[in-house]
């Protein structure tokens, strides 16, 4: 019998790979959103996202414990097909969302005295921030050839030209690839290969920005919002511009989603004792209705939990007299 179910899974398993060999650029358009080339798939108006499974969930439990599968599928197609870009760009993203949303996100939430098991997934998740920037930096490589070379090369002219040529197709790509490598450098700020390239994710970004100012309700915004307040003066943090990038996430966001008032209350009121304004910020963020936009839910439901966890944990970031 053993014998019998192992040839079983074997025949299974080849029928599989073979059928996914043949129509494997066909998943890769219907799962990415894009073709092979990097080209985006238009659609329309009334075409179903299936994406919207998880990121219209409320259950953060129920897709964190589904994300690994999610991802490593992903990872399987794209190791069968790494010409695919649009696989890249997907796979790549996902490892992003995966590192922030359910390794870096909880870990955050580990008391004092779970300081190797924080400091251990904090390395998981600069795993997967890295490991996502790279796929996002192929996708963008194989629609600007010699891309990643610029990126990484820490000159700023070479940086320039490339993120020049940038265009909407590239604005996805370029969103989870800046704030991947910049959220692992937000790990690791010592890193010397990370402090080398860092004006390369702030270009990607501000171009992206500059291209589609209005992407996903401000996240480019909040992304560079974040770095500019939290960043040293010689790493190129910029409180000024900082503020820029959050009243451009107001302004995208309508106020509808909690991640522009988190920002604020770490990033702005945290740092200037602001024991008020942590309040207001945070308390504007539980006001909002994660049904107002159902796409959204999932953030929405991951950042008013953190909104809570700071709120109940407010004495850890304030002097009590």
């Amino acid at each position: 019998m053993m014998k019998k179910s192992s040839c079983l899974f074997l025949s299974v398993t080849v029928c599989s790979v073979l059928l996914s060999a043949c129509v494997s650029n066909a998943v890769g358009n219907a799962l990415s959103g894009y073709k092979k080339n990097g080209a985006q798939i238009k659609k329309s108006a009334s075409a179903h996202d299936p994406m919207l499974a998880l990121t219209g969930e409320t259950d953060v439990i129920l897709v964190g414990d589904f994300f690994p599968t999610a991802l490593k599928m992903y990872e399987i197609l794209q190791m069968q097909n790494p010409d695919h870009l649009g696989l890249a760009y997907m796979t790549g993203s996902l490892n992003v969302m995966y590192a922030n949303a359910f390794v870096q996100g909880p870990a955050e939430s580990l008391g004092v005295n779970e300081f190797d098991q924080q400091n251990a997934e904090f390395e998981r998740a600069k795993l997967h921030y890295l490991r996502g920037r790279d796929l996002e930096l192929r996708f963008l490589d194989g629609r600007h050839k010699g891309f990643s070379a610029a990126m990484l090369s820490g000159d700023e002219e070479q940086i320039a030209a490339a993120v020049a040529a940038m265009d909407k197709n590239d604005v996805d790509a370029a969103y989870w690839c800046g704030a991947g490598w910049l959220a692992a450098f937000s790990l690791d700020i010592l890193n010397p290969d990370l402090i080398a390239n860092l004006g390369a994710p702030l270009a990607i970004l501000n171009r992206a920005a500059e291209i589609n100012p209005d992407y996903n309700n401000g996240a480019i915004w909040d992304v560079l919002f974040n770095f500019y307040m939290a960043a040293p003066g010689d790493f190129g943090g910029d409180p000024e511009r900082g503020m820029q990038c959050y009243e451009e996430e107001l302004r995208v966001s309508g106020g509808k989603t909690p991640g522009p008032y988190v920002t604020y209350a770490t990033a702005v009121c945290i740092p200037q004792g602001d024991e008020q304004g942590f309040d207001e910020a945070l308390d504007k963020a539980l006001a909002i209705n994660p049904d107002d936009v159902p796409a959204t839910r999932l953030m929405t439901t991951i950042a008013q939990n953190k909104a809570r966890y700071l709120k109940a944990h407010k004495g850890d970031y304030f002097v009590q007299w």
